[in-house]
């Protein structure tokens, strides 16, 4: 099978496309003929060792990245009972395990699901790692009828905050460029606010919660935007957020996103029913695994970057 690895950390340059012997499953996975993968900033974080406190996440080199995966089922172990071949299918897994940037691709049952029929392959292999990292953010919060902030609203995990926020009843306000104020108001956010704009921050009101989706601001930054007993939420997780949101009354979650059964289910759900869509910023072929990571590192994305294995 084709794949995408590196020997080496290092720039987009050390993504290669390679021969890989066929995966086998063992007795509890799944093996998926991909049909698209999922780009993620941590992908290539974790190519670079930009990520913080890289030092604790040794790869195994030669690494296939990828954490996230839609196609087709083609042969599964002795003790799966709840896919068969030919079925259709999303599957999510931690970006260390990597292995999505491949024809072939193995997950364990629980961390698959069935695609949804009404949505392609691309649009399932894009939303479980964004999707969730802002649910998982979410869950458990009282957001219904909250005023609720995202920064950071157009790109991956920010668009999808924007509609789940929506979907789980709150008033959502978005931040992005001035270019993204009509994608944003189609996503649901009720205000849009540029932060090219001259007056950005103190263009900012007072939120309930704040998902910070770009992860460039400090909890002490944010807390004079945030209410009392709210929360600050962020996609990198920093210790020092923890300490300055108790100093200040408020609420700390930095993501940690898992591959939850019960969460993956509820996405599931709410693609089906079209409450969430996963919207693709750009495709990129196999081959062109570099030139999708170097137009991630831009930050620009609107919505998700996908890779095909057409």
């Amino acid at each position: 099978m084709k794949a995408i690895e590196y020997k080496e950390m290092g720039s987009a340059e050390v993504l290669e496309l390679v021969d890989k012997p066929n995966p086998e499953p063992d007795a509890n996975q799944v093996l998926i003929q991909a049909k698209a993968a999922g780009v993620n900033p941590v992908d290539w974080k974790l190519r670079s060792g930009s990520i913080p406190f890289s030092f604790l996440f040794r790869l195994k080199l030669p690494f296939v990245p990828g954490a996230e995966v839609a196609g087709v089922v083609e042969a599964v172990g002795k003790n799966i009972s709840q896919f068969k071949v030919g079925d259709e299918v999303v599957g999510f897994h931690s970006a260390l395990e990597g292995g999505a940037y491949a024809e072939k691709v193995l997950m364990k049952e629980s961390q698959c699901q069935l695609k949804p029929a009404g949505i392609g392959f691309k649009e399932g292999a894009g939303a479980p790692l964004a999707a969730l990292t802002a649910y998982q953010l979410f869950k458990g919060l009282p957001i219904e009828g909250k005023e609720v902030l995202v920064i950071g609203g157009s790109g991956g995990v920010g668009h999808f905050g924007v509609q789940i926020a929506r979907t789980m009843g709150a008033r959502v306000t978005a931040v992005a460029s001035s270019s993204n104020q009509s994608f944003l108001t189609e996503l649901g956010a009720e205000h849009v606010i540029a932060y090219d704009s001259s007056d950005y921050p103190d263009s900012l009101g007072n939120y309930d919660i704040v998902l910070d989706a770009v992860a460039r601001h400090s909890a002490s930054e944010m807390a004079r935007h945030i209410n009392r007993r709210g929360a600050y939420l962020n996609t990198l997780p920093n210790p020092s957020h923890f300490a300055e949101a108790v100093i200040r009354g408020i609420h700390y979650r930095g993501a940690m996103v898992e591959s939850k059964q019960e969460d993956m289910q509820t996405l599931m759900g709410w693609l089906t029913t079209g409450q969430v869509k996963t919207f693709i910023d750009s495709s990129f072929s196999l081959s062109q695994a570099a030139e999708a990571h170097r137009h991630s590192e831009q930050g620009h994305a609107r919505g998700k970057i996908v890779i095909t294995m057409d």
